[in-house]
C-alpha cells in the first residue's frame, strides 16, 4: 500500500458518511484525530474545542477545510461506498503512550472484514495479560476508522461499543462483511 502524504502543516476537513459527519485532523505525519457526529447530524464534534485540545501538540492552528485533504475525504467516501478496503495514509500516534502505540499497530494489521479479540490483540502487542487495557485503548482510540477498532471484539464475539457511539462498531463491521459478500449493507 502506498501512503499518501498529508499537508506539511496541521489541517482539518469534514467527510460526510452514512454514520455521521466525520471530522479529520492531520499533521505532516498523518491522521491525528477523528470524531463523528451521530448519523442524524446531532452531537456533532465541536471542531473548535477539539482543535483547542490539540493546540499544544500541533503548534499552530490547522488549516480548516483544507483542500490538501480532498484526496483523504475521497478515500473515506470510497470506503463507505465499498470501493476501498484500506486507507493510504499514515497515522500520527505522537500523543499516544507506548502501550497504546503497540496496540494500535496490531489493530492496523487486522484484515478488512475480520476480527480479533481483545486478548488476541494484547498477546500480539506483547502484553498477553492486558486484555482490559486493550479495551481501554480501543475505547480511547484517537483515529477510529483509520485504525479499525471496530474489528476488535470481546472474547464472546460481541463488539465493545463506545458509550458515545452505540452500535457504531457493529455497523462498520457489518458494512465490511457486506462488501465481502457476507450479508446486506447496513445503509444501502
Amino acid at each position: 500500500m502506498a501512503v499518501m502524504r498529508t499537508p506539511d502543516h496541521p489541517a482539518s476537513a469534514w467527510a460526510e458518511t452514512p454514520v455521521g459527519e466525520m471530522l479529520i485532523v492531520t499533521t505532516r505525519h498523518g491522521v491525528l484525530r477523528t470524531r463523528f457526529s451521530a448519523p442524524d447530524g446531532s452531537d456533532a464534534p465541536d471542531e473548535d474545542a477539539l482543535l483547542e485540545e490539540l493546540a499544544g501538540y500541533l503548534g499552530e492552528p490547522p488549516e480548516q477545510e483544507s483542500p490538501g485533504l480532498t484526496w483523504l475525504v475521497q478515500q473515506v467516501q470510497e470506503w463507505f461506498d465499498g470501493g476501498r478496503l484500506e486507507f493510504e495514509v499514515g497515522i500520527d500516534l505522537g500523543m499516544c503512550n507506548d502501550f497504546q502505540r503497540d496496540v494500535y499497530r496490531v489493530i492496523a494489521e487486522i484484515p478488512f472484514g475480520e476480527t480479533m479479540s481483545y486478548g488476541e490483540v494484547a498477546a500480539m502487542a506483547g502484553s498477553p495479560r492486558a486484555a482490559r487495557a486493550v479495551g481501554t485503548a480501543c475505547r480511547d482510540i484517537p483515529v477510529s476508522l483509520f485504525l479499525p477498532v471496530h474489528r476488535v471484539i470481546r472474547a464472546d464475539g460481541t463488539t465493545g461499543e463506545s458509550p458515545n457511539s452505540p452500535c457504531m462498531r457493529r455497523t462498520l463491521l457489518a458494512h465490511e462483511r457486506a462488501v465481502l459478500g457476507y450479508g446486506p449493507s447496513p445503509w444501502k
